[in-house]
């Protein structure tokens, strides 16, 4: 075994399970004299640039929280190609405050040549952290939760808020979370999952400055005689 840990994303076990990264055991730890950035680039052409993923960085006084797992030792590669390691992130010992005392285990730091200031995370991305939850003090899960996060129009209603990524056809969408949550409403009134395109027809011609509907089976309802999807 090895020990690995985890402050941004991949709190989220399911994450983790996505990326085929094996583990027997997770638990919570403290690392002192850090502080937690999202000051790495994303560098992804299918994500705006002022996006940020999570990174760490030396503060006499910092302390950063997250997962200590214990990594079935072939998967560490797997573990260094999702984090992009060297290129990325680099790979290096810390040594971890635990229940049981001091651990040492390897945690991911991103290079200097792909940081920038003025970058923030997408609530997609805060959520994966956030779902490590248990293992988090509720003042630091408190802290996170209230981070500023990224903001854009969304494809739905058209007015800027904080969003998430949805995925459709290859193509990224930014959702606010009121559409996000109505599209799923909707979908499941109709026993099929709405795209982007209808469940921004509905939400422009129907629900904003539109009459008031009862429940949502009325208002798909409408939107079918409408023709709208």
């Amino acid at each position: 075994m090895t020990k690995y840990f985890a402050y941004g994303s991949n709190c989220d076990p399911l994450v983790m399970e996505q990326k085929g990264i094996e583990f027997t055991a997770r638990q919570p730890v403290v690392l002192r004299s850090y502080r937690l950035l999202f000051n790495k680039q994303a560098l992804r052409e299918s994500l705006p640039p002022a996006i940020g993923y999570a990174n760490i960085s030396e503060c006499e006084d910092g302390a950063v929280e997250g997962i200590l797992y214990d990594l079935v030792v072939e998967t560490l590669n797997r573990l260094d190609e999702s984090e992009r390691y060297p290129d990325h992130y680099d790979r290096v010992r810390i040594v971890v405050e635990a229940d049981s005392g001091e651990q040492q285990c390897w945690v991911y730091r991103a290079q200097p040549a792909v940081t920038a200031d003025g970058l923030v995370p997408t609530r997609n991305y805060l959520n994966h952290i956030l779902a490590g939850r248990e293992f988090l003090s509720q003042e630091y899960f408190d802290a996170l939760d209230q981070s500023q996060t990224y903001t854009s129009d969304c494809a739905c209603c058209r007015r800027s808020s904080e969003v998430f990524f949805v995925k459709e056809d290859l193509q990224l969408h930014t959702l606010c979370q009121t559409c996000r949550e109505a599209r799923v409403v909707w979908g499941d009134a109709i026993n099929r999952r709405l795209t982007v395109a209808e469940t921004a027809t509905i939400m422009t011609q129907l629900v904003v400055n539109g009459p008031r509907f009862s429940t949502a089976e009325d208002l798909v309802t409408e939107a079918q005689a409408r023709n709208l999807i």
